[in-house]
């Protein structure tokens, strides 16, 4: 019986001893390994991405602001598995099943918050809360979106937000950044990120088995970015963009004293506030599908023949290198022999011409008999100088650096020996030139400014205004040549005379650039067969403040094409609108999500939610 009894004993003190091991292990050995389990369990750590800075035009009038948003969340591992509900949860929040299924792959981390809809409407956020207690996890949390005031206008320069890639976590500079941030993909947006964008925050809430916010605990509140002050003047700006209606091409207006770009614009143009809540999977294949390419900037990417806008640099080479003088003479009969026929764009000639005349009237032949005389380096050398042939250093991605062909760049890129013949069609702006319309409006505003060569920027208080580099140009040939470029505009036969304005004296160039060539052009040729017209343009005649590049493609003559728009965004500069009638167009102009400004849309002045709106969401958060 004793033996029994002992036996018992042991068996009774091992099990004990037993359960003692295993309370130590789960306690001791492994405590703070399920003490973090539980923490998880019961709180969630959430990223709180900071509001951007707001984007000023010069002028200080806001062009891109802050406005409330409320976005559809669910912790990654509420994710429903079941088909059904997965099924359920797309419908109610109006996502395809597959893409919920790709956010929830893409989470590394299982309580993770992952953003499944945003910028939704009231009427969708009432639905959804009314139907939450059917998908644990799923919350509406209010945040702050972006909101471009004037829809298209400006919006190559200002650019669109996105969610980061893989390939932008890797690096440094987004170290930082929540991962399911919007951040700057294209223009100033992403040019100035890391300042725009501030430092993200944290909020700490508790929640229930069920993954649903019991309540508020901590939060680190976000640093709101700072503000940007562009160069851009909205109202020239606003001029350029409406030109452009229903044509292909861009403006560029810059000071000449500084090198601040003034406007912008490229058409066809797409609108960033379809990129606010992130753009759907069929708008995205529509912008980027688009025949006319709405998402190129073609101020800055596409590089065309000047046409005869080059005349300006042909004339100044010619003077600076002793090939002409104001005075010296030719006669125009509609076309010149150099190995073979060169024809005039006028049929029966100008007649007697000198250089004055010739700029006025765009003579080819007076500038195909400079051709026959000058040596190709020297073209080459000038158009460099003002800034032809390499990109100007704007702010933005992708500028093209254009060509100025040289003897160097034929043998280089062709293996061949340059020809007189072909220095001919370079002096009308023909042949291998090829320019970009930012790069025309530098140009025109160094020539005019006396040779000082500045650095486009977009910035304003970025750029000290000291020029990169200055061209030699003597300031009686620039004299003429300014001269000539206003009587282009006023003077009788000149080619620039829809540009005439009554507001303020406007000097320029036309340039009709050749698509095709031969006996068959601008006869029944397709739109895609037209020539392309430019216009480059300064006002005042003296003293200029404004240097202007318009770039119609397939547009036919810079005179009746180009130069009218030249005129409209000049005249916009200098005669802004009235104050009180741009507010109400403001108004008129912004999307739905744009109704809602920093006072209505539960933001305060700094882009965050104010005091009582953050509380009220925190609180609410358990309903």
């Amino acid at each position: 019986m004793d033996k029994r009894i002992k036996i018992a004993s042991y068996i009774v003190l091992c099990v004990f001893g037993i359960f003692v091991l295993r309370l130590w292990h789960l306690q001791i050995i492994k405590g703070s390994e399920y003490k973090m389990l539980d923490e998880r369990n019961r709180s969630r750590v959430i990223d709180v991405p900071a509001p951007r800075g707001v984007i000023y035009d010069r002028n200080n009038n806001p062009i891109v602001r802050n406005v409330l948003s409320f976005d559809i969340v669910m912790v990654s591992e509420n994710m429903p598995k079941d088909p059904g509900a997965l099924t359920g949860l797309g419908r109610l929040v109006g996502v395809e099943p597959e893409h919920i299924k790709r956010l929830a792959r893409a989470s590394s981390n299982p309580y993770e918050v992952v953003n499944l809809r945003r910028n939704v409407s009231f009427e969708e956020v009432a639905r959804i809360e009314a139907r939450k207690i059917d998908f644990p996890g799923l919350q509406v949390d209010v945040a702050s979106a972006r909101g471009y005031i004037y829809g298209q206008t400006a919006s190559h320069v200002l650019g669109y937000l996105g969610n980061t890639t893989p390939a932008q976590l890797a690096f440094p500079e987004y170290s930082n950044v929540p991962r399911q941030a919007f951040i700057g993909q294209f223009g100033v947006e992403k040019s100035y990120d890391g300042l725009l964008r501030g430092t993200a925050g944290k909020k700490i809430v508790e929640v229930d088995a069920l993954g649903n916010v019991i309540r508020f605990v901590k939060i680190q509140r976000p640093v709101r970015g700072e503000d940007l002050k562009l160069t851009i003047d909205i109202n020239a700006q606003m001029e350029a963009e409406k030109s452009l209606e229903d044509k292909t091409g861009a403006v560029v207006a810059i000071k000449p004293d500084t090198g601040e770009i003034l406007a912008l614009a490229s058409a066809p143009s797409f609108d960033p506030n379809l990129f606010v809540g992130g753009i759907g999977r069929e708008a995205w294949k529509e912008l980027i599908n688009d025949p006319r390419k709405p998402l190129m900037n073609r101020a800055i990417q596409n590089q065309y023949p000047p046409g005869s806008t080059f005349k300006t640099i042909t004339a100044l080479a010619a003077l600076e290198g002793g090939i002409v003088t104001e005075n010296t003479p030719a006669f125009c009969s509609g076309g010149t022999y150099f190995g073979r026929l060169f024809r005039c764009w006028k049929e029966g000639g100008h007649g007697g011409v000198s250089l004055h005349r010739a700029l006025v009237e765009s003579c080819d032949v007076y500038f195909y008999e400079i051709g026959k005389r000058i040596n190709i380096d020297l073209i080459a050398k000038y158009a460099s100088a003002l800034g032809l042939g390499r990109p100007t250093g704007i702010e933005l991605e992708g500028e093209a650096s254009g060509i100025v062909p040289s003897t160097k760049w034929k043998l280089s890129r062709k293996n061949e020996k340059w020809y007189q013949g072909e220095t001919l069609s370079v002096a009308i702006g023909q042949g291998y030139l090829a320019v970009t319309p930012i790069q025309m409006a530098r140009m025109i505003a160094t020539v005019v400014n006396g040779g000082k060569l500045y650095k486009p920027h977009l910035v304003s208080g970025n750029n000290i205004a000291r020029p990169e580099s200055v061209v030699e140009l003597n300031p009686e040939y620039v004299e003429m040549v300014e001269n000539a470029l206003v009587g282009v505009v006023y003077e009788g036969g000149g080619t620039g005379r829809a540009a005439r304005s009554n507001i303020v004296s406007i000097g320029g160039k036309t340039g009709t650039a050749q698509v095709i060539g031969g006996a068959v052009r601008g006869k029944l040729l397709s739109d895609q067969h037209q020539d392309h017209a430019w216009f480059i343009a300064f006002a005042p005649g003296y003293k200029p403040e404004i240097a202007v590049a318009v770039f119609v493609e397939h547009g036919g003559h810079g005179g009746s094409t180009a130069a009218p728009i030249a005129k409209r965004v000049i005249e916009a500069y200098f005669n802004p609108p009235k104050p009180e009638g741009e507010e109400g167009k403001q108004g008129e102009q912004g999307p739905e999500t744009q109704t809602q400004g920093t006072e209505q849309g539960g933001l305060n002045e700094d882009g965050q939610l104010k005091e009582d709106q953050f509380e009220e969401q925190q609180n609410s958060a358990g309903d």
